[in-house]
């Protein structure tokens, strides 16, 4: 490590006196006020806006039950107008008082009905009590003459009132005029609606526990007319309004709460004093604060003198590490040499042990093989002499015997060409590892035949499952090592006390990959050995024959050269299961020529 250059020390920055860290506090102290009252203030708001959001939902509530009892009262009339309309010289007593029955029983808050052909009172339902309106002529009344000329110069029904009623009580009263068919005029339907039984239907009430409720635009004058329900006080304190249209005008209709809109709670001081609670906090922990950093600038110094002390102590410490680090890495480097021979030695000792197997395998079919020639020979040579005199069985027997013979010679050989042309195949693919195409069920199949005489005398068989076509594009070398191993492995752990005992092969096809699966039924692995079994050099056989780098090749082939996963489940007394996950297509080693030359 390099020597650190040396520093010039600064100089230390002038320490905060006390009264600017009462300063300071104190204004940290104000901002959080302000900050405070902000937010009391957006409290303020938002209660405010709530509670004109329930006051309009009163307002809108009001309106809706007024429009729908003006509405089922005001458009009876628009049945009889268009009949009057129609069949104008057509009205008679009889017709008109069954039409204006009908439509006073219907109709809800209606006190009486009137029609004025020619604006002149003609018929009235109903008549009792109404008998001096028979014969008034509008033109002639100077209070009712001005409503009357309004709806006919405005072609449509308009409303005037509330107004108070002759016969007693107020009333609202709606004025249509009737056109012909060919647009001439004449006359005018006049329909009055009870105010107070409207006032009931509707459900209005001019002050309430929560709520205190106007209307204005008396004679459907909207904000221009008078105020004929409720209070004028209501519209001077900003209250919540909403218009209601009507034939010829509008009303409007405003509330405000019964108490009036929001004051300060008890909520709003409690914010309050809780706001001032925290800023003289915070003013009194800014002041500690500032005081604590006034104490830090002094131990600063004093640390910075220990600093310097204790880079001495580092640049020294780091010498004696660095020559550390070094012989530590001559002795990885040595045990990598170590390692990489021990692989060696593993490899050439599995390949030394399969050319035994085969070796003495090929023994039995050349021995039959020389045999049966032997015993052909002798046949052939008794069967050529001159003298040979043999009957017709004899010459039967030698020629079923030399058939035999043939037989067997044929046999014996056939299975030592099988044995070799395995052989052949496996040695080539374990000492080239070249890339080619390939079945894995050809390459399991030799793999199993080359194996048999080695494992036929452990008592251990291999049992292959129905492997399905599968074709790859990968290292049959490598491959063939890996199940090698495994079976190895499985012979030497699952059964170490030998046969008889089985191990089974099989394959699946998964999209893209296939999945190959070692499966023994012997004694399994314990469960804290089973996340170390690929660990280099991990054995529980140290000494016995196991070396702890089988499976660690293993995996080094099939994560790294085929590209594959690899992963164990086991349980004790139940045996093992490793299961391989190749892809089809081998990734491209860049030191392989033959990928390049394939592809």
């Amino acid at each position: 490590m390099a020597s650190r250059e040396s520093v010039a020390p600064t100089a230390p920055p002038p320490r905060s006196t006390s009264a600017w860290r009462w300063l300071s506090a104190l204004a940290q102290a104000l901002i959080v006020v302000l900050i405070g009252e902000t937010g009391v203030q957006l409290e303020l708001a938002r209660q405010t806006e709530e509670q004109r959001a329930l006051v309009l939902a009163y307002v809108a509530g009001v309106r809706a039950r007024l429009e729908t009892e003006l509405n089922s009262t005001l458009y009876l009339s628009s049945g009889l107008v268009a009949f009057a309309s129609a069949r104008a010289d057509l009205l008679d007593v009889a017709h008109v008082t069954d039409l204006l029955s009908a439509l006073y029983k219907t109709g809800r808050n209606v006190r009486n009905i009137v029609i004025a052909p020619d604006n002149r009172v003609k018929w009235v339902y109903p008549l009792a009590g109404n008998e001096r309106v028979i014969g008034l002529y509008y033109p002639n009344n100077p209070q009712q003459w001005p409503a009357v000329e309004r709806a006919i110069k405005r072609r449509g029904t308009i409303v005037a009132g509330p107004v108070d009623l002759v016969q007693g009580g107020r009333g609202l009263v709606s004025r249509t005029p009737i056109f012909r068919s060919n647009g001439e005029y004449w006359g005018l339907l006049s329909l009055v609606i009870d105010w107070d039984s409207l006032q009931k239907t509707a459900g209005l009430e001019a002050e309430s526990s929560e709520y205190r409720l106007a209307i204005r635009g008396k004679d459907a004058e909207g904000a221009r007319g008078a105020v004929f329900f409720g209070s004028e006080q209501v519209f001077a304190m900003r209250p919540v309004e909403s218009q209601l249209e009507l034939p010829g005008g509008s009303w409007t209709i405003a509330a405000i709460p019964a108490g009036g809109w929001t004051t300060p709670s008890i909520r709003i001081q409690a914010l309050r004093l809780l706001y001032c609670v925290i800023a003289a906090m915070i003013g009194s922990l800014a002041y500690r604060l500032m005081q604590e950093k006034h104490e830090r600038e002094l131990a600063r110094d004093e640390l910075a003198r220990l600093n310097n002390e204790l880079e001495a102590h580092i640049n020294a410490r780091t010498a004696e590490l660095r020559s550390a680090n070094d012989e530590l890495a001559r002795m990885v480097q040595t045990l990598r040499k170590t390692q990489s021979d021990l692989v060696r030695s593993e490899k050439l000792a599995a390949l030394g042990a399969l050319v035994a197997g085969i070796a003495h395998e090929l023994n039995t079919p050349v021995g039959n093989s020389l045999l049966a020639a032997s015993t052909l020979m002798e046949k052939l040579r008794q069967l050529t002499k001159g003298d040979a005199n043999l009957k017709r069985s004899e010459w039967t027997a030698a020629l079923a015997q030399m058939h035999e013979a043939s037989d067997i010679i044929q046999r014996s050989l056939g299975r030592a060409s099988e044995l070799i042309s395995s052989f052949k195949q496996v040695a080539t693919d374990r000492t080239t590892a070249q890339r080619r195409r390939f079945t894995l069920a050809g390459a399991i199949h030799d793999l199993v035949v080359t194996l048999q005489p080695s494992l036929r005398r452990s008592g251990v068989s291999i049992d292959e499952a129905e492997i399905p076509d599968i074709k790859l594009d990968s290292y049959p070398g490598p491959l063939d090592q890996v199940l090698m191993n495994l079976i190895q492995n499985a012979v030497l752990h699952a059964y170490p006390s030998g046969g008889p005992g089985r191990i089974r092969l099989s394959a699946t096809l998964d999209g893209a990959w296939v999945c190959i699966a070692v499966e023994d039924f012997g004694c399994g692995i314990a469960p804290e050995n089973l996340s170390r079994v690929f660990d280099p050099f991990f054995t529980t056989r140290l000494g016995q024959g196991g070396t702890g780098l089988g499976l660690h090749i293993v995996h080094n082939i099939v994560t790294g050269t085929l590209g594959g996963e690899i992963d164990v489940k086991s349980e004790p007394g139940r045996g093992s299961c490793f299961t391989i996950r190749l892809p089809l297509h081998a990734p491209i080693q860049p030191d392989d020529p033959s990928d390049h030359a394939a592809h």
